[in-house]
């Protein structure tokens, strides 16, 4: 699946890029999609409840790989799909408030702060709409699809484009107040890092492998650091895209690259506490002393976020599809593309649950206290508790 996007290249399946020969096959039209692992009886040992499931809108056929997670404000989740639909609905009973269908495909969002909700689309732009009533207000113009959840800080709206830059809009006047080019290599991935506020400086992962920090208000840019190098004869091979979006805790900023590193970043001397090999392109998890994440391989990972020592890992989701994973007290959660959502222990990744659902798991679960709320490809919202 390659697109032209000003001539950039853009690799959307990414399960194939294990190997040159898979995407060799691939553009010869073979399917050559790996199997996915079959999972073992497992005897519960955490009570995973699915409390309502509602039809929400049309089958999402084409989410895979976009960063549509649900956001939740308040008592509302705000929910999209690729195919254009908005909707706010009531977290705890599953009533749809309000719902928007746009003439666009959305290829990111929603991002909701600030009265309003951003959603980016497949025609180079990002729509704002009303928090509270769906209201379209704005369509903010940029240079290419912004893949990334923009970034709403105050009264301004961070977006970055699959070409590799960066803009900042008035929310209000929907005036542009600044635009930064960073530049992308010929082929990247269909997944891009979001832009991350850290105190007056925005943070954001490119597809060349590196990390940016820019002034908030001017778009200049204050340091940058390489993450990972590009290294290999083929464009895949040196595919090094930061996808992942940059996480910040206290003086650290932890980061994943795919094909490269996954590690934590000292803000004060710019240098690397620890780094391990890693091929992420999928956001990662934190608590109080452990990084999370889900690999290209759909191995999930647990590393001590102090010294990058390995916890522990689960190699039983090969070929599963695995959303990244989400945090729920002692738990790590994911979906598969089976339609299967995952409860693994935090301390050992021991499996402690599972529930199919009535459709595949692309996107991200959210979650709120012990609610999971997972969209499904089947276009249903569903509501579960674990404990």
């Amino acid at each position: 699946m390659l697109a032209v996007n000003r001539k950039l290249m853009v690799l959307g399946l990414i399960a194939l890029l294990q190997g040159c020969s898979q995407l060799d096959d691939y553009m010869l039209g073979k399917d050559n999609t790996p199997k996915p692992s079959e999972l073992s009886a497992l005897s519960n040992k955490a009570n995973l409840v699915l409390h309502w499931s509602h039809s929400m809108s049309k089958p999402n056929k084409a989410s895979t790989y976009l960063k549509l997670k649900p956001s939740i404000h308040g008592n509302m989740i705000y929910t999209t799909t690729a195919s254009g639909i908005v909707q706010a609905t009531n977290k705890n009973t599953g009533h749809v408030v309000w719902s928007k269908q746009l003439n666009t495909g959305i290829v990111s969002g929603p991002a909701v702060a600030e009265g309003y909700v951003a959603v980016g689309t497949s025609r180079s732009t990002v729509i704002l709409l009303n928090q509270e009533n769906g209201k379209k207000l704005k369509q903010l113009k940029v240079s290419g699809d912004a893949l990334s959840k923009p970034l709403i800080t105050g009264n301004i709206i961070i977006i970055k484009t699959i070409d590799g830059n960066l803009y900042a809009f008035n929310l209000k006047t929907g005036k542009k107040q600044w635009s930064s080019e960073h530049g992308a290599p010929n082929l990247i991935l269909k997944a891009s890092a979001s832009p991350v506020l850290m105190d007056k400086l925005i943070l954001v992962g490119f597809s060349d492998g590196k990390l940016d920090a820019v002034d908030a208000q001017t778009g200049h840019q204050v340091w940058q650091k390489s993450i990972a190098f590009a290294s290999g004869f083929s464009d895949v091979e040196r595919l090094v895209d930061i996808d992942a979006d940059p996480i910040v805790k206290g003086n650290l900023v932890y980061l994943a690259s795919y094909q490269g590193y996954v590690g934590a970043l000292s803000l004060a001397s710019g240098e690397f506490i620890w780094r391990k090999p890693a091929s992420v392109y999928k956001n990662l998890a934190i608590d109080n002393d452990t990084l999370y994440l889900t690999d290209s391989d759909d191995v999930l990972w647990a590393y001590n976020n102090q010294n990058g020592q390995v916890k522990w890992k689960q190699p039983s989701f090969k070929a599963r599809g695995l959303t990244e994973p989400s945090l729920v007290g002692q738990y790590l959660i994911v979906g598969d593309k089976t339609g299967f959502l995952h409860v693994l222990s935090t301390q050992n990744g021991e499996l402690m649950s599972r529930i199919q659902l009535s459709g595949p798991i692309e996107i991200s679960p959210a979650v709120s206290g012990k609610n999971i709320y997972v969209m499904t490809a089947n276009g249903k919202l569903n509501r579960l508790t674990v404990s």
